[in-house]
């Protein structure tokens, strides 16, 4: 019984997870990917206050990430494969081993036109982790077309569904292939555009993660601002619950971005890369005050929000969502199937403007949004609002209203 209770020790986990990633020779970016799904672990398993590990808890925190209707596909499924090692530990098992698809070659025939597509997605500077993902994408169509194509002055519309009928395609794919199709015609090098010949999956926007306005001041009182780091994470959490600003925009202010003077908040966002300027309430001005003079450990960087140990780095782009989901949980907030992190205090902060009658254009300019109708979809958690666009059933008439006075005479 002592032996079961020290393998789901999580201190021991991790130092064993972490020393198996080691001896298989994972890359250092592969170990941290790993390492910080096993962060939002600790945190579901603390949320519930748990000390051990055990398998019924992965379970557990598998089931409810799949209630988060705006998770990333691929980030569940490294989910699902860190519970399955955590497990595997528990156990006293070796990993089981990953299986990867072979890698693809372009087809000899398709080089030409498939290294100038690659070329234009890099004139327009998308960043590389997007054009590797298109060009991925984009090689398994033209490889999939096989040799029934010699030539895209060949190339019909017939046989491309052919293509989309016999294999089965996740709807990011048939968004690169949809790219690389409208090149081709676009370039000239087909003489029909057949992007619109790939098929459109129906992709329902899911509601946006929103707290009410009690939550989320019973998520800040919840700090303990005598410390250094809770005066950190209460800054960190109210620009995003009483600014709209993103993780990666936060954690990247520096000081240079504040002004006292006007009290305003000017960055370009990491994500758009626009410049927006944004005004600071007396709270949260306040808040970022209180962490500079008297929480932040003396450093060099120019960043404001940085770690509490030495060498007292810069936080990761990902810090605002680790502090916001450890402080829900720390709150004793449910999360019923909602997101936990800073975006979701984001969404809140939308969708209270929009709640208030703020206009979209100037909702939309207050997240930095580049979209026109972005702020439009935080209306659809507000019900108050929807009754008003709601239309009068019309009164049964014709056939219809001649079957209901037959009903009402049977009865």
């Amino acid at each position: 019984m002592k032996k079961n209770t020290e393998s789901g020790n999580l201190k021991w986990i991790r130092g064993e997870f972490e020393r198996r990633l080691a001896v298989l020779r994972y890359s250092e970016v592969a170990i941290k990917q790993h390492m910080r799904i096993f962060g939002w672990i600790v945190d579901f398993q603390e949320g519930y206050g748990e000390e051990n590990y055990t398998k019924e808890t992965g379970l557990r925190f598998i089931a409810e990430y799949r209630l988060q209707a705006n998770h990333v596909p691929a980030m569940f499924k490294y989910s699902c494969k860190v519970v399955r090692r955590m497990d595997e530990i528990l156990e006293g098992k070796q990993f089981s081993p990953r299986f990867c698809e072979a890698k693809q070659d372009c087809p000899p025939h398709f080089s030409g036109c498939f290294g100038k597509y690659i070329e234009s997605l890099e004139k327009r500077g998308l960043c590389k982790s997007t054009i590797a993902m298109h060009r991925r994408n984009a090689l398994k169509l033209l490889c999939r077309l096989g040799d029934g194509i010699r030539s895209m002055e060949n190339f019909s519309a017939a046989y491309l569904y052919g293509v989309f009928a016999r294999y089965e395609w996740p709807s990011v794919t048939l968004d690169s292939a949809k790219s690389l199709l409208a090149f081709l015609f676009d370039t000239g090098i087909t003489q029909t555009d057949l992007s619109a010949c790939v098929p459109k999956q129906r992709r329902p926007m899911p509601l946006p993660s929103v707290y009410t306005g009690e939550e989320i001041a019973k998520l800040l009182s919840s700090i303990d601002r005598t410390t250094g780091i809770g005066k950190r994470d209460y800054a960190i959490i109210i620009l995003a619950a009483n600014v709209g600003l993103r993780s990666s925009d936060i954690v990247n202010l520096s000081f240079k971005d504040i002004d006292r003077n006007t009290k305003t908040i000017r960055i370009t966002q990491v994500k758009t890369l626009r410049t927006i300027t944004l005004v600071m309430n007396s709270e949260v001005e306040e808040a970022i005050t209180d962490y500079i003079q008297n929480g932040r450990p003396q450093a060099s960087s120019d960043k404001i929000f940085i770690g509490s140990q030495a060498p007292y780095m810069p936080l990761g782009a990902s810090a605002g969502y680790v502090i916001a989901q450890r402080r829900f949980n720390l709150a004793g907030i449910a999360a019923q199937g909602r997101r936990r992190g800073t975006h979701a205090l984001r969404m809140s902060y939308a969708t209270a403007l929009v709640r208030k009658g703020v206009p979209y254009s100037v909702v939309k300019e207050a997240l930095g949004h580049e979209d026109p109708e972005s702020a439009k979809h935080y209306v659809r958690v507000d019900a108050r609002r929807l009754r008003v666009c709601a239309l009068e059933v019309p009164k049964p008439a014709g056939a219809f209203s001649m079957v209901l006075n037959d009903l009402e005479g049977a009865l």
